[in-house]
C-alpha cells in the first residue's frame, strides 16, 4: 500500500497537506512502516491563458528528496494534481520506472494514474509481464477508452478487477488539449483481503483535497470519508 493526495484548487498547493504526506511517507502510524520506494507527482497549472504541466518521478523516498521543494513553488489560476509516495512489496519492481503517477497516452488524452493497494495478476491479460498491477490498471483503462470517456473507462475497469484486489484507492488525471484536465478518484477496499487495520484503507476529503487515511491522521482528522465504491470527480 502507498499514500497519495489528489487535489484541485487555485493559486498554490496547500503546504500543510504536503507536509502531512511527507510525514506519512516517513512514518505511517497505521501500518508501522515507511513508504520509501520512490515518489512522484503530476500537476497541471493554468496561467496566462494556457496550461502548464510538471511531471516528476523519483526512486528516492519522498522524505529524502530535496526536489519536494518544487511543490511549494508551483502557482496557477487553477491547479489539478496527484502526489504519491510508494511502498512496494515486489522487490524486482522498484526504481524510477515504477514510481507513480504512471503516464500513458490514449487517443487525445494524456492519462496519469496513481494507486494504493494490490490486485491479483490473474485479473489482467498478460499478467506475467514485468509491470506493476497499478500500471496494468492504467493500461486497461487506456484500452477501454477507445469507446468510452475517462470516467466511464475508469469505472468499468475498477468494477471488473475489484474482487481480486486488496484496495483500489486511486486517482486518474486525464488531460486533453480541447477539454483541459479532469481529475477522478476511486475509493474501494476489499474487506475480505485486508492486510492492515481497516482505517489504513480509508480515504478522506478536506475541501478540494482527497487523501489517504494516514495523511488525515497527520492533519488532525479534518477530513470526511468520501463515497465508497464509486468514481468521483474532484473539482
Amino acid at each position: 500500500m502507498c499514500r497519495f493526495v489528489a487535489f484541485s484548487g487555485t493559486d498554490k498547493i496547500n503546504v500543510e497537506i504536503v507536509k502531512a504526506l511527507l510525514l506519512s511517507a516517513r512514518r505511517d502510524v497505521l501500518s508501522n512502516d515507511s513508504h520509501s520506494d520512490g515518489w512522484g507527482f503530476v500537476i497541471y497549472s493554468y496561467q496566462d491563458g494556457g496550461w502548464n504541466r510538471l511531471y516528476y518521478n523519483s526512486s528516492k523516498p519522498m522524505y529524502l528528496d530535496d526536489n519536494v521543494a518544487l511543490l511549494y513553488s508551483i502557482r496557477g489560476e487553477r491547479l489539478y494534481g496527484i502526489i504519491h509516495a510508494r511502498k512496494s512489496y515486489r522487490r524486482f519492481l522498484q526504481g524510477v520506472s515504477h514510481a507513480h503517477p504512471y503516464h500513458m497516452r490514449s487517443g487525445p488524452y494524456d492519462l496519469f494514474f496513481a494507486h494504493n493497494g494490490s490486485v491479483s495478476r490473474t485479473f489482467f491479460r498478460n499478467g506475467e509481464l514485468p509491470y506493476t498491477d497499478s500500471y496494468m490498471i492504467l493500461r486497461d483503462i487506456s484500452e477501454v477508452m477507445s469507446n468510452h470517456t475517462p470516467r466511464e473507462a475508469y469505472a468499468i475497469v475498477m468494477e471488473r478487477i475489484k474482487e481480486g484486489s486488496t484496495s483500489l484507492n486511486s486517482a486518474l488525471l486525464a488531460f486533453s488539449e480541447g477539454g483541459g484536465p479532469e481529475l477522478l478518484v476511486y475509493y474501494f477496499y476489499n474487506r475480505d483481503n485486508l492486510r492492515e487495520k481497516e482505517e489504513y484503507y480509508k480515504m478522506y476529503r478536506w475541501g478540494s483535497y482527497i487523501y489517504s487515511a494516514t495523511v488525515n491522521h497527520y492533519l488532525g482528522y479534518r477530513g470526511s470519508e468520501i463515497k465508497f465504491g464509486d468514481v468521483e470527480q474532484v473539482s
